[in-house]
């Protein structure tokens, strides 16, 4: 089959595109021998096509085609049988939890301004008391409860209430002149590896660290882990890629190589690629 990939190759995938009206992308997909992503049906089509056309032989992506509908009819089988998980709704708990939690705050607010109109400032004890218990409340339901279906967003509202008034007992204990405005920590820069598809796009890409392969066709924007290094392959055209906040535009009618090891993005050679893809090509 090697032989017969190879001669595809040869052809190209434009030339083949224009005499099979097969998409550009799926004629490099099956040419690099990736078609993992693939549907195994349209594919084995593709295949057929591409054996009568040229006079090659892929008997061992129809194989691999075959073994992919296999998997697809037995994943659909198991997901008929499985029964549908129930969840139980605590969100009336949780609001009345919360009304109570905000008149509790509405009742502080009114103690604590008042204070600020007299002379005097003292602590007043029970504000973190009530805080602290109000905090423990929560987290003994949230231990009791042990459910998924809770909504998230409002654990985080009662914390955060709770935050403040235990921030505004604490501030009772300072005079007004001694208070001063936060500074503000700079917010350091992050790392972005974006591939940017105008239109359909085939990419191949391979975690370095792992020797993982993925490949895929791209219509929308796709974001990788820049906590990983990566070996990229995509066929002939242009490329846009957003790498680190600044968006970058490759064309070549060539395969195009990339590799980003390290937070550093590189366009490479095919010996460059081999050499991190220990010798091979894809």
């Amino acid at each position: 089959m090697e032989e017969s990939l190879k001669i595809l190759k040869e052809i190209g995938a434009q030339k083949i595109h224009k005499d099979t009206h097969i998409s550009k992308e799926h004629v490099q997909a099956i040419i690099h021998g990736s078609v993992e992503g693939l549907h195994p049906v349209r594919l084995s089509g593709f295949i057929s096509i591409l054996e009568r056309e040229y006079d090659v032989d892929l008997s061992e992506l129809k194989r691999q085609a075959k073994e992919q509908l296999k998997r697809v009819a037995s994943s659909s089988e198991r997901k008929v049988f499985v029964a549908p998980v129930k969840q139980k709704n605590n969100s009336i708990v949780y609001t009345i939890l919360l009304i109570a939690i905000f008149l509790a705050a509405g009742y502080y607010s009114f103690v604590y301004l008042s204070s600020m109109a007299t002379t005097e400032v003292s602590i007043d004890n029970s504000n973190i008391q009530s805080a602290q218990k109000s905090i423990e409340i929560i987290e003994k339901i949230e231990e009791d409860s042990g459910e998924e279906g809770v909504e998230e967003t409002n654990t985080t509202q009662a914390v955060d209430t709770l935050d403040e008034e235990v921030s505004l007992a604490n501030t009772n204990s300072i005079e007004p002149e001694a208070l001063s405005d936060p500074v503000e920590e700079p917010i350091a820069g992050t790392k972005t590896l974006k591939i940017l598809p105008v239109n359909k796009i085939w990419a191949g890409y391979i975690m370095i660290e792992t020797n993982q392969k993925y490949q895929k066709i791209f219509t929308d924007d796709f974001s990788m882990d820049t906590s990983k290094n990566w070996l990229l392959l995509f066929g002939s055209g242009t490329v846009y890629l957003e790498v680190n906040g600044e968006k970058k535009k490759y064309s070549s009618s060539q395969n195009m190589r990339f590799k980003y090891v390290d937070g550093v993005f590189t366009k490479i050679t095919v010996a460059e690629f081999k050499e991190l893809n220990k010798g091979r090509k894809w």
